[in-house]
């Protein structure tokens, strides 16, 4: 049986990730300054999270100095952790 050969004609646009934004994490870091309950109002505020989602980072971070909050392109992510500076949050963008 004769193996199909491609159609030199069609022509798929294929995009290298390279070529899209690139994917960035948000990383939190634990800090002695804010109150649990202030750092997961924040989360929920800056990334939408719901109060179960938050608080998990929130005490990844308190446990082991760092969480991850969010993983998404860079230009969000570089909004995102201006938004959490604003509150006064320790945390970079990584990227992956």
């Amino acid at each position: 049986m004769a193996m199909p050969q491609p159609d030199s004609t069609h022509k798929t646009d294929t995009v290298t990730r390279k070529e899209l934004n690139p994917i960035c994490q948000v990383v939190l870091f634990n800090d002695e300054a804010n109150s649990m309950e202030y750092v997961v109002l924040c989360l929920m505020q800056v990334f939408g999270h719901n109060l179960s989602i938050a608080a998990k980072i929130m005490y990844e971070a308190h446990h082991r100095g760092r969480a991850i909050a969010e993983v998404e392109d860079e230009s969000p992510a570089n909004h995102h952790l201006n938004q959490l500076h604003t509150h006064g949050l320790n945390a970079c963008v990584e990227r992956i």
